[in-house]
């Protein structure tokens, strides 16, 4: 009997902990009880209606009741802020996921800034990924120009003719390759701006 009671006890801690791993809201905004400010704060975040769930499990833990329809109110108030085409750039360009919380029509505004938002943060990144390989190219021909031949520890920087050749090939296409993707990013800024 005392074994079973101490399993008991156990499994109860063990379900405390997980919900206490869950909370998405503190104590004092459970003890508060402001349900419709705590849908509006997830609604702009853009979070799904199982983000209540979450939030009624940390109240769980304190013994204080959620209340589902005030949040579903205030949810839905906060997601009229998210799902804006002007918000959808940020969501994109930030990569960020989007949980497919917009009610149509707004999802159709929602989703055109989303993609242009993601084709920006693409075209960032390959600007950034040009730099980089641009940058790691011109260091290893500088090492090469700055190694002394007699040098034992720098013989390694030393390049053949034949790697020369290929690092000043592949350093013009890297940087033909940046012009065309400073363009590319260009062009989706100004898309952007004229959302």
């Amino acid at each position: 009997m005392r074994l079973m009671s101490t399993s008991f006890r156990v499994i109860c801690a063990l379900a405390l902990l997980a919900l206490a791993g869950c909370g998405s809201v503190s104590k004092r905004e459970c003890e508060t009880g402001d349900w419709y400010g705590i849908g509006v704060r997830d609604g702009a975040n853009g979070y799904g209606e199982e983000r209540f769930l979450d939030n009624a499990k940390a109240c769980v833990k304190h013994g204080i009741a959620a209340d589902r329809e005030r949040w579903l109110d205030g949810r839905m108030r906060g997601l009229e802020r998210y799902c804006t085409v002007r918000n959808g750039l940020g969501v994109g360009a930030r990569n960020d996921a989007y949980r497919g919380v917009c009610p149509r029509p707004d999802e159709d505004e929602f989703l055109r800034g989303y993609e242009l938002g993601r084709d920006l943060h693409h075209a960032r990144a390959r600007v950034s990924s040009l730099d980089s390989e641009i940058y790691e190219i011109k260091e290893r021909l500088r090492r090469h120009h700055d190694a002394d031949p007699d040098d034992e520890k720098e013989k390694k920087d030393r390049l053949s003719d034949a790697e020369r050749v290929e690092l000043a090939y592949r350093l013009g296409v890297a940087v033909t390759q940046r012009e065309i993707a400073e363009r590319d990013c260009a062009v989706l800024e100004d898309q952007a701006r004229d959302l």
